[in-house]
């Protein structure tokens, strides 16, 4: 069994494309089973005791980084050995985090942050996906989705202050 969750909640996470490798003789990757992750854990069955698989996750659910890729094996006796965690009954975790960005307004001649920056990060399709106003601290944003590439748009500068240029960014798989 394959488990897709959250780090954080350990809830199933759907929507992730994973995938399970195998090699030949050759060292040729064979892909074993592929799937979308849902809401309950995904069984896998013919897999041979004693080989070396892989598991990828080709494309994380929205909001969320790819995981990394895990190896395992399966003993005579249905154990399961992972670089992965698992539970106690051998199901493998597939476990990811959501993105996070932090966002800090700060003076470019002392690198002090600045409060009273009204700023908002705009998607693609021209959406604001967040707002807020600028403190003394650090504005952190959790689950942009990743290859979406994002404005950072300042609509009101701090008093003394002009309003800063936009800059775009996206969020990379990993």
């Amino acid at each position: 069994s394959i488990s897709k969750v959250d780090i954080r909640t350990g809830e199933e996470l759907e929507g992730a494309t994973l995938t399970i490798i195998e090699k030949d003789d050759e060292a040729n990757e064979i892909v074993f089973e592929q799937w979308i992750s849902g809401k309950e854990a995904h069984v896998v069955e013919g897999l041979k005791t004693g080989e070396t698989y892989t598991l990828k996750e080709t494309v994380a659910p929205a909001g969320y980084t790819v995981a990394a890729e895990t190896t395992f094996t399966i003993s005579e006796t249905g154990e399961v050995t992972s670089t992965a965690t698992h539970t106690d009954d051998g199901t493998l975790l597939v476990e990811d985090t959501k993105t996070v960005v932090n966002i800090s307004k700060v003076d470019v001649a002392n690198s002090e942050e600045i409060a009273g920056a009204h700023i908002q990060i705009i998607d693609s399709d021209n959406i604001v996906v967040d707002e807020w106003t600028s403190t003394t601290d650090v504005h952190t944003i959790e689950g942009l989705k990743t290859g979406v590439t994002y404005t950072l748009h300042e609509t009101v500068a701090p008093d003394g202050y002009t309003i800063a240029t936009d800059t775009t960014f996206t969020i990379d798989e990993k």
